[in-house]
């Protein structure tokens, strides 16, 4: 056996192959379609080592024996191939037909025995290569038909999938198989055709190099690639260089012939076109990490500015919409949601979302999640982001245990459900406060790459530590309230007159929000923001002293003129706490006295100038005053009190806050 350097590529695709199939194997044991590719990668192999053994062989019937090797490696490719498409694009109704692929191998085994499949052996350059019978043209024949219906499962595959992150990955694979078939080319020397070499080799290596990416980058986006361009690359440049070594110095005597003594140009006319592909090479790799760089680091600008604007936001509504909008602009996404912890409730509510697509259905707001909702069990227990297309893939095509199956088929439905590609948890002091769903890209053929997670989780954890500062203040916020409201129940008990005022003009105000809600969703936390001012409205009547409070008969001049400072002292007492507050809150209180005309206190603001949380506390203010009674004046009935809403509408009260009150009376619900 005289092994020359023509059988280098083919050693070197063989091992390639080899190593593929090894580190698959290895890296999933318990995948079924990792099992089937490696067997695909070893039968590659099988046939790449059986030509390097046959090519060598000092006899023609040695040559013949490496050769019925290569074809028992060879026989099988078919039937794994189709097993493979069936298995990566989850074809259940194709399922069946696999055990006729692999009979059909056996088969054509069958065929790779008959004398007349191999009749003989030429000498070529390259070593000895086998001439076939008419048994072959049979075997070729039938040894087609599985990669011709695998290209239709793949196909079929690609266009069924919806997700980005499949097809990319099925579209790869489906190129990688494409590819391969062109090593066909080998056999034409067993028919007779005058080749240079056989270069069926070059196209097993670009299936590696497709597959591998395919396998490694698109199975899981947390994981690292292992094979980058630049390795390909390199790889595919050194195999071009054993060629190029090969040509000029076996070919010569070939070249000899062809062109007399000017074949000397052909290895110069080589070795320039190699120096100016090494130079455009270095450049192409050069410009490669830079882009690769720029892609890793081109979302940190994103995440500045972003954290610019959560620096600002004055409160989490304010925040979440900054974040939904930005995100599904800045990185094309169909939907952003937001779903935030609530004390209250004790669940993850839908704070805020942004559709983006115009056919993708809204998810309502006020959507809840429970603490043992799967999704959110699988965050508190991953503490990382969530994929759906990798539970779907692990649930599609890997071998999981049925408890497992079982709960990632769970956090999957939720997930589609929520419209959520990628779920992010925002932790802050070991608590999950919020999660964002994260949907696909506007572009199809665009997936959620390892940089765009990157940017995700960071954002996340300055959203966590934001939303968190705003629970602290939300909480002291209700201190304050509380403390409010404790001072002003104390002056309400002094009157048995004015008890539960307060309380009953946030019942009104809360009941005209509702249904107020489109007005109310211009302003940061609405219908929360409006009740905390119902119940502050009066904090500035603290000050003023029982006399005039607690006095039987009407007000003097005087006394009168006191009770109306008393909106200009309720910002005075809660300067503090302004900046908590909000100006929403601080405008409520401080303007629920103007009229709709003009004619109110203290500003003397008119029609829509006047806040719509003042607008609102007005109306629900005077009807229960109305309602009360007084040592001066009996209290009116509900149905009165609405007259008088009606009369003095368009003047001291809003028109639109005045029928939504009638309509609430008319309805029963005051």
């Amino acid at each position: 056996m005289n092994i020359s350097i023509f059988a280098l590529p083919p050693l070197l695709t063989g091992l390639c192959t080899l190593a593929l199939g090894l580190f698959v194997l290895l890296k999933s044991k318990s995948s079924a379609v990792a099992r089937r590719f490696s067997i695909l990668c070893f039968s590659i192999m099988l046939w790449k080592f059986g030509n390097v053994l046959a090519w060598s062989s000092k006899t023609s019937d040695i040559a013949i024996f490496w050769t019925r090797l290569v074809y028992i490696g060879v026989a099988f490719i078919p039937a794994v191939v189709y097993h493979f498409s069936v298995s990566t694009n989850n074809l259940q109704k194709q399922k069946r037909w696999i055990p006729f692929m692999y009979l059909l191998s056996f088969l054509l085994l069958s065929l790779v025995f008959r004398k007349d499949f191999i009749i003989g052996t030429q000498e070529t350059l390259w070593g000895r290569h086998h001439i076939v019978g008419r048994s072959h043209n049979v075997f070729l024949f039938f040894w087609a038909l599985p990669f011709i219906l695998a290209f239709f499962n793949f196909y079929s595959g690609y266009k069924s999938t919806t997700s980005p992150f499949e097809r990319q990955r099925r579209r790869l694979i489906s190129i990688g198989f494409f590819v391969a078939c062109f090593a066909s080319i080998d056999y034409l020397p067993a028919y007779g055709v005058q080749i240079p070499y056989p270069i069926g080799f070059i196209f097993i290596l670009f299936f590696i190099a497709i597959t591998a990416y395919a396998g490694v980058y698109y199975k899981a986006l947390d994981v690292e690639i292992i094979l980058k361009k630049i390795s390909i690359i390199t790889f595919l440049s050194i195999v071009a260089a054993v060629i190029i070594y090969i040509a000029p110095f076996y070919l010569q005597s070939y070249f000899y012939k062809l062109w007399g003594k000017n074949w000397i140009f052909f290895p110069i006319s080589l070795a320039f076109l190699v120096g100016i592909g090494l130079f455009r090479l270095i450049n192409l790799v050069r410009n490669m990490e830079e882009s690769e760089l720029s892609k890793k680091f081109a979302y940190r600008p994103i995440l500045k500015k972003e954290a610019e604007r959560i620096s600002k936001a004055k409160n989490i509504h304010e925040l979440l919409t900054y974040l939904t909008r930005d995100l599904s602009y800045w990185v094309r996404l169909d939907y952003v949601g937001v779903l935030v912890w609530d004390n209250h409730t004790k669940k993850f509510v839908l704070h805020s979302s942004f559709t983006h697509a115009k056919n993708k259905e809204k998810i309502p707001t006020g959507l809840t999640l429970s603490q043992d909702n799967p999704l959110i069990v699988e965050l508190l227990r991953k503490r990382k982001p969530v994929v759906y297309s990798e539970l779907k893939y692990s649930l599609d095509i890997e071998t999981t245990p049925s408890e497992e199956r079982g709960f990632l088929s769970k956090i999957t439905a939720q997930m589609q459900r929520l419209g959520a590609e990628v779920a992010i948890p925002c932790f802050c002091e070991d608590k999950l406060l919020a999660l964002i769903n994260i949907g696909h890209k506007l572009n199809l053929n665009d997936i959620v790459t390892l940089e765009d997670l990157e940017l995700f989780s960071s954002l996340s954890n300055h959203t966590a530590r934001a939303i968190h500062g705003f629970m602290l203040n939300e909480e002291k916020i209700q201190l304050i309230v509380a403390s409010q409201n404790t001072l002003i129940s104390a002056i309400e008990a002094k009157d048995r007159y004015t008890r539960g005022h307060t309380d009953r003009v946030a019942q009104y105000c809360t009941l005209m929000g509702k249904s107020l809600e489109k007005q109310l969703r211009l302003y940061p936390n609405g219908l929360s923001d409006l009740k905390w001012a119902a119940q502050l409205h009066d904090v500035g009547k603290i000050g003023i002293s029982d006399t005039i409070l607690l006095k039987k008969g009407r007000l003097n001049k005087d006394e009168w003129q006191v009770i109306k400072e008393h909106p200009i002292n309720g910002i005075r007492i809660i300067t503090p706490v302004r900046e908590w507050l909000g100006e929403d809150i601080c405008a409520g209180i401080l303007y629920h006295h103007e009229n709709f005309d003009g004619s109110g206190y203290p500003s003397q603001q008119k029609g829509e100038e006047i806040h719509l949380f003042a607008q609102i506390i007005r109306v629900a203010d005077a009807f229960d005053a109305m309602t009360l009674h007084r040592p001066y004046r009996p209290a009116l009935t509900k149905e009165d009190a609405i007259n008088e809403l009606k009369k003095y509408k368009g003047t001291q009260f809003a028109p639109q806050i005045v029928d939504v009150m009638v309509k609430l009376y008319n309805t029963g619900e005051i």
